[in-house]
């Protein structure tokens, strides 16, 4: 399976590509930011997970980048 993400700020954009993708038989997602947030910190505990230790003041930083 493959993934494309589009960005756009405009909703009639968002729901136009949507509505494209339904006709062709793909099965869309429209993601809003709380959802793109939740996979940020699902991959960042990922990539954290295969790698050494990480000092917890790092990991403050990082959440911190991803929230902020």
């Amino acid at each position: 399976m493959k993934t494309i993400v589009i960005n756009t700020d405009d909703d009639s954009i968002a729901k136009l590509l949507s509505g494209i993708a339904k006709k062709m038989g793909l099965k869309p997602y429209i993601l809003n930011d709380p959802k793109k947030e939740d996979i940020a910190m699902m991959r960042a505990i990922d990539e954290g997970m295969q790698s050494d230790k990480l000092p917890l003041k790092s990991s403050y930083d990082i959440l911190d980048n991803l929230l902020g």
